[in-house]
């Protein structure tokens, strides 16, 4: 059984996002399997209308052009693209919290990427199987 690391996502900031795909990303490359468990804002954030228009940074706002900027001079891609990257190398599963979920009024459908919908008693589960867990 390969290695887990657990992500939950509270954030729905595109900096925090970035560093949470990122995490993901590395944790594949390490043949770690990666379950994320996307909570209030991190819902969200997914939301098929939301993610793509999504440019809102939690710290330091006033940056948020030259952040843009720099991350297309850069040619990085964006935090979605690095998620989808990570699923298609890797096993990565990424839920929607289901109290979430009913606040923002969403069904598994109208989220990018959400794998399934749960309750935070199955979350804490996964969590146990974890070797690491964070919070973002």
């Amino acid at each position: 059984m390969p290695d887990k690391i657990c992500l939950t996502i509270m954030s729905g900031s595109i900096d925090r996002l970035t560093g949470a795909a990122i995490l993901a990303s590395g944790a594949v490359s390490m043949d770690m399997e990666v379950e994320i468990f996307l909570q209030l804002w991190g819902v969200y954030a997914f939301k098929k209308d939301v993610m793509h228009q999504n440019m809102n940074l939690s710290e330091f706002g006033e940056l948020g052009e030259k952040v843009a900027q720099r991350i297309q001079e850069l040619k990085l891609p964006m935090w979605f693209e690095l998620l989808k990257q990570a699923k298609e190398l890797g096993k990565v599963k990424i839920y929607a919290c289901s109290l979430a979920s009913n606040i923002w009024d969403v069904k598994k459908e109208d989220l990018e990427m959400v794998d399934d919908i749960i309750g935070a008693g199955e979350w804490i589960e996964k969590m146990r199987e974890a070797k690491i867990n964070l919070f973002i």
